[in-house]
């Protein structure tokens, strides 16, 4: 199979698992930025790392960190993929840039997964994080509304201590 059907494949793989790629904060990467994050890895990739003089292309990016998932076009140690966290520094000595390598995207994405006990307590930290947020969001509408009042109130007495009785005809 040429490199090009492996970017295919790749691609498809992405797509099919975007969703649960997306929770863990994996972006695609535009050309311009896979060869920039390709040129940042050549320049920090040292002689003795494992994919050291390995041509590879850049599945993605996570979020918040400075992993990128890389697609081999050598296999290491049986392994086609590999999870890089650059390191932004020069050249840098074996093992950094920390990696890992990964024979398979489905097993790997399975065990950077939350279990469903862990997603299940991610849901309910979520679900009281948004419900302290809406009595936030109640209690500051409630705090306006109250202001409000007291600067209706405080017109109108300053309006009626300046009410003349003969105003009204008494």
């Amino acid at each position: 199979m040429n490199s090009e059907r492996h970017t295919e494949d790749e691609q498809a793989w992405v797509t099919a698992h975007q969703s649960d790629l997306s929770d863990i904060g994996f972006e695609q990467v535009t050309p311009d930025r896979n060869a920039g994050l390709l040129k940042q890895l050549e320049h920090e990739l040292s002689p003795g790392h494992p994919i050291y003089g390995i041509s590879a292309n850049v599945l993605g990016a996570f979020s918040g960190t400075d992993d990128i998932l890389l697609k081999l076009d050598t296999e290491v140690e049986g392994a086609r993929y590999a999870l890089v966290h650059l390191t932004w520094g020069g050249t840098q000595t074996p093992p950094w840039p920390s990696t890992q390598l990964i024979s398979d995207l489905d097993e790997w994405l399975e065990s950077v997964l939350p279990s469903p006990e862990q997603m299940a307590e991610i849901n309910k930290f979520n679900e009281a994080r948004r419900r302290r947020e809406q009595r936030r969001q109640q209690l500051s509408q409630l705090g306006f509304y109250l202001f409000m009042v007291l600067v209706i109130v405080t017109l109108f007495l300053a309006f009626m201590t300046q009410v003349k009785p003969e105003w009204f005809g008494l």
